[in-house]
C-alpha cells in the first residue's frame, strides 16, 4: 500500500504535522504504549513537516499519525492511497459509499472503486 498526504496548510511540529515511526512497517504488532496516547510523542518518530503544497508519499503499513496541536491553527491537508485490487484494505471505504451516490456515478468509476 502506497499512502499520500497533500499539505493544504503548512505543515509545523506546533501545528499537528504527520509522524512517521521508521521501521514500524516491520513490527508484528503495535506496542502497547501507542494505543494509550496516540498524540504523544515516540521514540525516534520523524514529524514531516513542510510549506502548503507539499506532498508525502509514504509506505502505507508505516505507522503513522499527526502529532498534537498545540497552537489550534488548521492544518488541512488531502489524503488517499493505492492498494492492490486484490488486498485487504484496513477500513473498507466502498461500503461507506451512499447508494444515492452509487446511482450517479458510472462503469468506470464503479470499477476504480471496486464497488
Amino acid at each position: 500500500m502506497v499512502g499520500f498526504i497533500m499539505m493544504v496548510d503548512e505543515f509545523r511540529t506546533d501545528n499537528g504535522a504527520t509522524r512517521f515511526v521508521p521501521g514500524s512497517h516491520k513490527w508484528p504488532t503495535l506496542p502497547t504504549d501507542f494505543q494509550k496516547d496516540t498524540s504523544a510523542d515516540y521514540e525516534g518518530q520523524v514529524v514531516a513537516c513542510g510549506p502548503a503544497g507539499s506532498v508525502i508519499i509514504y509506505n502505507g503499513s508505516i505507522w503513522h499519525g499527526p502529532t498534537a496541536n498545540r497552537i489550534g491553527e488548521p492544518r488541512r491537508s488531502i489524503q488517499g492511497s493505492y492498494i492492490r485490487r486484490d488486498a485487504e484494505p484496513a477500513v473498507n471505504q466502498a461500503a461507506r459509499i451512499r447508494s444515492e451516490t452509487l446511482g450517479r456515478i458510472g462503469p468506470l468509476a464503479k470499477y476504480v472503486l471496486a464497488v
